[in-house]
């Protein structure tokens, strides 16, 4: 699945079986929020290519209304990654039975993240899952550093990414 927002040259492509992963960190959390972090590639500067999901690290906390992503072992994992020509994207996280709809405080931590000299994500990617593992929808969202905003993506199906 390709996510475009039609007035901001920029494409996110997700693959159906990287949110089947997400859906199965979701099965587990059961009615408590989780997330983790998104890798993969930008192929040019509009189009980034989601190559892996990592879901909560085990420091990570979480609620019914919350979730604060712990970061024992992203080091290493990160890494290994970069060896691996991916890279530190975003953030994902699950609003049960809640909408795709980012909240403040999620819209407050990717402008964070897009300032950061730390995550060098200067437009950092945040896809929120809403619903359950049964039924659910995805919003795909990515925050410019440079104008220091968030914009949603829609979904465009294609037949190939």
């Amino acid at each position: 699945m390709i996510f475009r927002y039609k007035d901001f040259d920029v494409r996110v492509i997700l693959e159906q079986r990287h949110i089947d992963s997400m859906v199965s960190y979701i099965r587990t959390a059961g009615i408590n929020e989780t997330g983790g972090i998104l890798l993969g590639q930008y192929f040019d500067t509009t189009t980034a290519t989601i190559s892996n999901i990592v879901g909560p690290t085990s420091d990570s906390k979480s609620g019914r209304y919350w979730f604060v992503r712990g970061v024992k072992g992203l080091s290493t994992l990160l890494s290994k990654s970069w060896k691996k020509n991916e890279y530190y994207l975003g953030e994902w996280h699950y609003h049960p039975n809640g909408t795709i709809t980012p909240s403040s405080q999620d819209l407050s931590q990717m402008k964070k993240i897009a300032k950061s000299n730390d995550y060098k994500c200067p437009e950092p990617i945040m896809v929120i899952i809403a619903g359950n593992y049964q039924s659910y929808n995805v919003g795909v969202f990515v925050t410019d550093k440079k104008f220091e905003k968030t914009f949603a993506l829609g979904r465009i199906e294609m037949e190939d990414s």
